[in-house]
C-alpha cells in the first residue's frame, strides 16, 4: 500500500467518526464568530492570530492547528504562572521539577522542550546554550493573547520549531484607559502583588505591567522570589508609518532543596538534602518594529530584537573540603530582519523577508568533585542568515491553502531549505472544516551539545524532521457544540540524545505519532464544559525500539466555566496524566530506590471571581490540587499539595 493511500485512510479514520457523530446537528449549523472562552456564546470578531503564518489573519481563515488563550480568560482564572494556563491546550504537556518557581519544561506534541519555539512579540526566547525555554518565571498577567501553533514552523522561524510555536503577546486586557493593582496570598506563604496600566492613545497605545511572586515552598530551602515586567507601546509617526516597542524582564531566585551524589559503596546515585543550593535567573528581551505602508497593498517592516539572559547556579560545599559548583552562564542574541507583505483583495496574502541572527554564550565554572578541581570556561558564538517566503490563498468552494519555505545559511552547517504547506476545506453545510499539512524542520545542535565541558560532541550533525498531520474542526448549534481532532506523525533523522555516558550523540532515527482531541459544550446559557485528550502511542527510537523518556501515552482533562450571576463566575479544572518512562534511577532522600516509570497522577482545581456592582474591586479565590493528591511531574521532586489562594484587585 502506497504512502499516499495510507495517509488518506488515516485522514478518513479521524474525520469520519467526528462527522457521523454530529451529522444530526448539521441541519442547524451556521458560521459563527464566537469567543470560546466565554460560557455564553456571543457574536464578536474572531481572534486575529499572527504566529501561524507571520501575518495577521482571523483564526477561522488559518489552515494550521492553532489554539488561542485570550487575555480575558487568563485574567479570569489568574494562575500564578503562564505554564499552568497552558495545561488546558490538548497537545501540551507541562512538567515542573518540584514546587513553585522550579524548572518548568513544556512539550508540544511529544517533542523535546528544545523542539518547541517560544516567542514574545516575535522575539525568540529559547536560549542558545540549551535550546529550550524555562517557563518557571513567566507569570500569567499582562498578556493580551497566547497563541499555540502545532506542527513544524521552521519554514517561518528557523531552527528548533519542530513540535510547534508558543507565542505570548503583550498589550494587556481592557479597552480605553485602565489602571489596576492587586494582591494575592495563599498556602506556603505564597504571595503575588501586581500593577498594570493600559491606555489607548490617539493613533497608538501603551501597556505596562509589573508583578512580583514569592513562596516559601515546603520544608526548608524550597523558596522562590520572582519578578515580571512587561511594556508594549505603539505610535503613529505619520499616516503611513508606525513604530512598536516591546520589552520583557523576568528575574527569579530559586532555593533548590536537593542535590545528587554518586556513592561508590553501592554504585548508585543518591538524592541528598542540600542546605545552600540556589539558582538565580534573569532574562531581558526587547524589540523595535517599524512598519510603513506603501500604497494600499504593500507594507514594509524592519525589526531589530535582542535577548540577554543570565543564569547563576550557586551550590557551595556542604562542609569542609566538600564538593561545590559555582556557574555563571550568559546567553545573548540579536536579530535584524526586513520583511515585505502584500495583499490582493481579500483572497491572497504573502510575506517575504530576510534575517540575520547572532548568538553568543559565555559560561564560567568553578567546581570541585571528589576532591579534584574542575574549572572550565566556554566562550562561543555563531550566526545564521536566512531568506523566507509565505503565501496564503482563499480559493473558491471554501478551500484555504498556505505554503512557505525558508532557506537558512548556518555558519557551522551550511544551507538548509525547509518547506511547509497546509490546506483546509470548509464544508459550510455540515459545520465541518477538514485540514491537513506537511512540513520539514531542522534543529541545529545547541552550544551545550557541542561544547559542554566533558560531555559535548563537536562532530554532531543537525537533526532533521518531517511531519504529516491531518484533522477536522466542527462548530454546530450557533457555537454551542465545538470539536477538534488532530493526528500528527513526525520522523526524526540524526536525533540528538545523551548516550549512556551522558555525552550528546546522534542516535539515528526516531518517530513520534499521536492524536489530540477536544470537545466544548454549552448546554445552558451561562455554562461551558470542555474536555480534551492527547494520545501518544508512538514515541520511540526506531533503531532500538525503546520509548523516548518523559512522554506519557495518555493525557486528558476537563474544565467547567459557570457564570453563576452577573457578578460571580465559578470555574473548575481536572487533569490526568499517564505514567511515563524516566531513565534516571536513584535513591531518594527517604531511602527509596526510584527506578522505572514516573507514576501517573490526577489533579483537580477550583476557583471563583466576583466583581461587586458599582465597586471598582474584584475578588478571587483558587484552590489547587483540591483533593491533596501526591503528585510528581519529575521523578523524586514532589509537586505542590492542596493550596488555597485569595486575592483582591482594584480597577479604575
Amino acid at each position: 500500500m502506497g504512502p499516499r493511500r495510507v495517509l488518506g485512510l488515516r485522514f478518513l479514520s479521524i474525520a469520519t467518526p467526528l462527522t457521523l457523530a454530529l451529522t444530526a446537528a448539521s441541519a442547524f449549523a451556521e458560521p459563527a464568530n464566537l469567543d470560546s472562552s466565554d460560557a455564553e456564546p456571543r457574536y464578536r470578531l474572531e481572534p486575529i492570530v499572527v504566529t501561524a503564518e507571520r501575518m495577521p489573519l482571523p483564526l477561522g481563515r488559518v489552515s494550521s492547528d492553532v489554539t488561542v488563550l485570550s487575555g480575558t480568560r487568563l485574567d479570569r482564572e489568574r494562575p500564578l504562572f503562564l505554564a499552568d494556563a497552558l495545561r488546558s491546550v490538548p497537545g501540551i504537556d507541562v512538567q515542573r521539577a518540584g514546587r513553585l518557581g522550579k524548572l518548568t519544561d513544556v512539550r508540544l506534541r511529544g517533542a523535546d522542550p528544545r523542539h518547541t519555539l517560544v516567542l514574545f512579540d516575535g522575539i525568540p526566547l529559547n536560549g542558545p546554550w540549551v535550546g529550550s525555554f524555562d517557563f518557571s518565571d513567566i507569570g500569567s498577567l499582562g498578556w493580551s493573547q497566547v497563541e499555540v501553533v502545532g506542527g513544524p514552523a521552521s519554514s517561518l522561524y528557523g531552527s528548533g520549531a519542530v513540535g510547534g510555536v508558543i507565542q505570548f503577546l503583550g498589550g494587556g486586557v481592557g479597552d480605553g484607559r485602565m489602571v489596576r493593582a492587586g494582591a494575592e496570598i495563599g498556602a506556603e506563604a505564597t504571595r503575588r502583588e501586581h500593577a498594570s496600566m493600559t491606555r489607548r492613545l490617539d493613533g497608538g497605545s501603551l501597556a505596562l505591567s509589573l508583578a512580583r511572586a514569592s513562596s516559601d515552598g515546603s520544608g526548608t530551602r524550597d523558596g522562590y522570589r520572582g519578578w515580571n515586567g512587561l511594556v508594549r507601546a505603539e505610535a503613529a509617526l505619520d499616516p503611513a508609518t508606525r513604530v512598536r516597542l516591546s520589552g520583557l524582564l523576568t528575574h527569579g531566585v530559586k532555593e533548590l532543596p536537593y542535590d545528587y551524589t554518586f556513592d561508590f559503596g553501592d554504585f548508585r546515585t543518591h538524592q541528598v538534602a542540600d542546605p545552600n543550593y540556589e539558582e538565580r535567573d534573569r532574562l531581558l528581551a526587547g524589540s523595535v518594529l517599524l512598519t510603513r505602508a506603501v500604497g494600499r497593498a504593500i507594507t514594509l517592516e524592519g525589526d531589530l530584537s535582542a535577548l540577554a539572559g543570565r543564569i547563576v547556579n550557586d551550590n557551595q560545599a556542604n562542609g569542609p573540603g566538600g564538593d561545590y559548583q559555582d556557574t555563571r552562564l550568559d546567553n545573548s542574541r540579536w536579530i535584524g530582519s526586513l520583511r515585505a507583505s502584500a495583499v490582493h483583495g481579500t483572497s491572497l496574502r504573502a510575506v517575504a523577508g530576510g534575517e540575520y541572527r547572532n548568538e553568543t554564550v559565555d559560561r564560567d565554572d568553578d567546581a570541585q568533585f571528589g576532591g579534584y578541581a574542575y574549572p572550565s570556561a566556554v566562550d562561543e558564538a555563531l550566526h545564521t542568515r536566512a531568506l523566507f517566503a509565505q503565501g496564503h490563498a482563499e480559493l473558491p468552494r471554501g478551500l484555504v491553502a498556505s505554503a512557505g519555505i525558508r532557506v537558512e545559511d548556518h555558519a557551522r552547517y551550511g544551507a538548509f531549505g525547509v518547506p511547509r504547506f497546509s490546506v483546509a476545506l470548509n464544508l459550510a453545510r455540515t459545520g465541518l472544516r477538514l485540514r491537513g499539512g506537511y512540513g520539514r524542520a531542522f534543529t541545529a545542535p545547541t552550544l551545550t551539545d557541542l561544547h559542554y565541558p566533558g560531555y559535548g560532541t563537536a562532530s554532531l550533525k543537525p537533526e532533521r524532521s518531517r511531519t504529516v498531520e491531518a484533522g477536522a474542526d466542527g462548530r454546530w448549534l450557533d457555537g454551542r457544540i465545538e470539536a477538534r481532532v488532530t493526528w500528527h506523525r513526525t520522523r526524526f533523522t540524526d536525533l540528538i540524545q545523551s548516550n549512556s555516558f551522558y555525552v550528546a550523540d546522534n542516535v539515528g532515527s526516531a518517530r513520534i505519532e499521536g492524536k489530540d482531541v477536544s470537545l466544548r459544550l454549552r448546554p445552558w446559557r451561562r455554562i461551558a464544559i470542555g474536555a480534551r485528550a492527547a494520545h501518544l502511542p508512538v514515541a520511540k527510537d526506531v533503531a532500538t525500539g525503546v520509548r523516548l523518556g518523559k512522554r506519557p501515552r495518555w493525557r486528558s482533562g476537563a474544565d467547567l466555566d459557570w457564570e453563576a450571576t452577573p457578578t460571580l463566575r465559578i470555574f473548575g479544572a481536572w487533569r490526568w496524566s499517564d505514567s511515563f518512562r524516566d531513565p534516571f534511577d536513584f535513591v531518594d532522600v527517604s531511602g527509596r530506590f526510584l527506578d522505572g516509570d514516573t507514576p501517573g497522577y490526577a489533579m483537580t482545581d477550583f476557583g471563583a471571581t466576583m466583581s461587586p456592582p458599582r465597586w471598582p474591586v474584584a475578588l478571587s479565590a483558587r484552590i489547587e490540587n483540591a483533593f491533596d493528591r501526591q503528585i510528581t511531574e519529575v521523578k523524586g521532586l514532589p509537586a505542590r499539595g492542596r493550596a488555597l489562594t485569595l486575592g483582591v484587585e482594584f480597577r479604575r
